[in-house]
Parts: structure tokens; C-alpha cells; sequence
């Protein structure tokens, strides 16, 4: 499997870090992991204070990247920044799977959006790209099909979209649940995240999925030098 990224011409400062897994026992819950949600969230709280979520530098970057593609960010939030106000809100981050919940407490601790698949229902290889419009799409949770508009960013492998508007959205079809053993996934990191903050949260994510799901793993980062990550 590849993963592409083709839009370094238009926002060259970006790094994306990828995640690849196989052998992973992915269980609904684990009691380790809820201990480790709870202080991802109070470590997010420090970090934004009594400030409003969107005046963090990391959460504003992708605001701004939301509005370059034409994306309303108060309509469409970023997937980040989302789940903080969402966990801050509800107390608490919620109960998906050991896998999922391993990637959402990395994301709220380091305020950087991720997302993931099932590997095994991804076809060929996986693109970040613009879309050129009109391109069907299943968003998690539902079986109504939506359409991509011109110039929006999109994950994609050779068979459909994988994630609407950058990381707003991702697709159903290639959820991970506890059926699932190989994933990829992905830490997104705007023109405002150092590549080192990237790769520590890839470094977490790992050392998460591996105490949690067990699995074997490889790691990358994807940069303007980089363009082409194969595992």
C-alpha cells in the first residue's frame, strides 16, 4: 500500500504522519485506556485555558486551511477541534473501540486531527487530493450518499472517498470496529504544527495501539520532500 499526497504544491508547509498496523485484537473497551483518555483531555484544558478552543494556534491553522478550500469552519469543524468541544462539553471522551479511542486521545492531547481505517477495505492505494466534484461519499453512520464538491480536500483510495473536507468526515464503509485487524491511519499536521509535534503524536499513537490492541506497526511522515509514503 501507498499513500500519495497531492496537494503539497498549494499548502507545502503541512506534514501528515501515517500509521500503519496489522495484528491488531481490537476490543469495545478497555479500563487502561479510559485512565489515559481522562488525562488527554485535562492536558488539552491546560493547553487552551480559559481561551476559547479556536484561538489555539494548532485549532486556528486549520480553521484558516478549512476557509482556503472554500469550507465554512463554523459550519463544517475541523475533526479536532470538534471532538474537544465535544469532550469538553460532555466531561469526557467517548467509548468507540480500544483502536479509535487510542487515536481520539492522541488527537485531543495534542490538538491535532487524526483519523483512521480499516485497512482491509481500502482499495489500492491511498490519495490526499482535491476532489473534482460530484464524487460519492458515505459519511459514518448512515447509508445516504453525499457528493464532494470542486476543490474540496479529500482522502481517497482507488475506489471511493475515505474523508470529506480534509478530516471533517469519514467514510462508513471503511470504519474500524472490533472486527477489524490491519489500519492506517493519519495525524494531520497544518502549516502551524511543527513536524515534531507530529511525529511525538505518532510516537504516542504507536506506544497506545500497541498496549492496547497489540499489532505490529511501521510509521512515516509525509512532507514536502516526502511526497510518497509505502508500507
Amino acid at each position: 500500500m501507498r499513500f500519495k499526497v497531492n496537494i503539497f504544491d498549494e499548502y507545502p508547509e503541512i506534514n501528515i504522519g501515517v500509521l500503519y498496523g496489522t495484528g491488531l485484537k481490537v476490543e469495545k473497551k478497555d479500563p487502561r485506556l479510559e485512565k489515559t483518555k481522562a488525562e488527554a483531555l485535562q492536558v488539552a484544558h491546560e493547553k487552551i485555558g480559559s481561551q476559547p478552543v479556536t484561538k489555539h494556534p494548532f485549532v486556528a491553522s486549520w480553521r484558516e486551511l478549512y476557509r482556503s478550500f472554500k469550507t465554512k469552519p463554523g459550519d463544517y469543524r475541523p475533526s479536532a477541534e470538534a471532538l474537544i468541544r465535544r469532550a469538553l462539553k460532555q466531561h469526557g471522551l467517548p467509548v468507540i473501540n480500544t483502536a479509535v479511542d487510542a487515536y481520539n486521545a492522541v488527537s485531543v492531547r495534542h490538538l491535532i486531527p487524526m483519523g483512521g481505517f480499516d485497512a482491509e477495505k481500502v482499495v489500492g492505494d491511498i490519495e490526499l487530493r482535491f476532489s473534482g466534484g460530484g464524487e460519492q461519499f458515505t459519511p459514518l453512520g448512515t447509508s445516504i450518499q453525499k457528493e464532494t464538491y470542486t476543490g474540496e480536500v479529500v482522502y481517497a483510495d482507488e475506489s471511493r472517498i475515505l474523508t470529506r473536507r480534509w478530516n471533517y468526515r469519514d467514510c462508513d464503509e471503511t470504519k474500524i470496529t472490533t472486527e477489524t485487524r490491519n489500519v492506517i491511519m493519519f495525524i494531520d499536521g497544518s502549516h502551524e504544527v511543527p513536524n515534531e509535534s507530529v511525529s511525538e503524536a505518532l510516537m504516542e499513537l504507536e506506544k497506545l495501539l500497541t498496549e492496547n490492541c497489540g499489532g505490529v506497526y511501521e510509521t512515516a511522515v509525509a512532507d514536502n520532500k516526502n511526497r510518497v509514503i509505502e508500507f
